[in-house]
């Protein structure tokens, strides 16, 4: 196809081609249409997926009814079984695009329920990941939020892969352009209410200064490796340190964990909190990181809350206990010690 050889587009889908049913997430854009035309072109080999496709209209525009008409008409013109689905009742006054893109993954998790289709594919490209990795970086995430989308992730309980997001969209929009479709344009993609957008119109200034989406996907998958080694380690190291004390408290040996390096103890003690406490969401990084370096250092510490656990440390063993229900939420969430 224009653009992409044969071997690249392979690359590109390889990964998928031991699932029975695929399905595409296609808005009408440029970047979903060249999804659904690369996608088409590859699974017309032997032993390749059924493919899906997906459109949602979320009634926030006159437009949307028709673009997702077109999607399903594109779709069908391939030879591709086709759903438009429909964002009904009440839309939130505020943080819309949250809301709408909930309220997408959850409508096409239920289609594909429904079609028995096992993973949904996205058209997020470099510089939707360039992007991505920018705004974590101005957020101050650590190396697992600068690790940027991962290729294959879980969305409202949808398993979704992202094959992609190695591919330039100027690359995306020739596929789109030679096939001779007309896409849909959806404003809010050049609205600079938006971060991303914001962040998106600085692509090109950073691209003359050296910072191409291409660097700064290599930067994520860098890192991508490099939390995973300190996961690993973290893991590896984990049945040495700490012992469950039965309910809802461990204990850590407080002098191997002083000696592991400092994103090791940070990520095995953020394990330790998620499951003392029960809440398997991370704990705020900035918080965590200062704490596990307190904890390397051989003054005892007495009643730190973080996550909602109780931390104590006499220099040699480390105890993590849940913190008592009267405790206020706010407590819960911040690293603080008792006047």
């Amino acid at each position: 196809m224009p653009g992409l050889t044969r071997n690249e587009i392979e690359g590109l889908f390889g990964g998928l081609a031991g699932y029975d049913r695929l399905g595409l997430a296609v808005s009408g854009g440029p970047d979903s249409l060249a999804l659904m035309l690369l996608a088409a072109h590859w699974a017309r080999g032997a032993g390749r997926p059924a493919l899906y496709v997906y459109t949602v209209d979320h009634g926030l525009r006159p437009e949307a009814a028709a673009e997702a008409a077109m999607a399903v008409r594109e779709a069908e013109a391939l030879g591709l079984a086709a759903r438009a689905l429909r964002w009904e009742g009440d839309k939130p006054s505020t943080g819309i695009q949250a809301a709408a893109r909930s309220a997408r993954y959850r409508l096409m998790a239920e289609a594909m329920a429904r079609d028995g289709v096992q993973i949904l594919a996205t058209a997020h490209h470099l510089a939707d990941q360039a992007e991505t990795v920018l705004m974590r970086l101005a957020h101050g995430s650590g190396i697992d939020g600068l690790r940027g989308m991962d290729a294959f992730s879980f969305v409202e309980g949808c398993e979704v892969a992202r094959p992609l997001l190695g591919v330039r969209p100027e690359v995306l929009r020739e596929v789109v352009s030679d096939a001779g479709l007309a896409p849909a344009s959806d404003p809010s993609n050049v609205d600079e209410n938006y971060e991303r957008v914001r962040w998106r119109l600085m692509l090109p200034a950073l691209e003359a200064l050296g910072l191409s989406i291409e660097r700064l996907g290599t930067l994520a998958r860098r890192l991508d490796e490099a939390s995973l080694l300190i996961h690993a380690s973290a893991e590896a190291v984990y049945p040495s340190i700490v012992t469950p004390l039965g309910g809802t408290s461990m204990e850590l040996d407080g002098g191997r964990f002083a000696s592991q390096n400092p994103a090791v103890a940070t990520s095995l003690l953020g394990s330790v909190l998620e499951l003392v406490s029960g809440d398997r969401r991370p704990p705020p990084l900035g918080a965590l990181e200062l704490l596990a370096r307190r904890l390397q250092q051989p003054e005892p510490l007495k009643g730190i809350t973080l996550h909602g656990c109780v931390i104590s440390s006499d220099g040699e063993l480390i105890l993590v206990r849940k913190e008592g229900p009267r405790r206020s939420v706010a407590k819960r969430n911040s690293a603080s010690t008792p006047n």
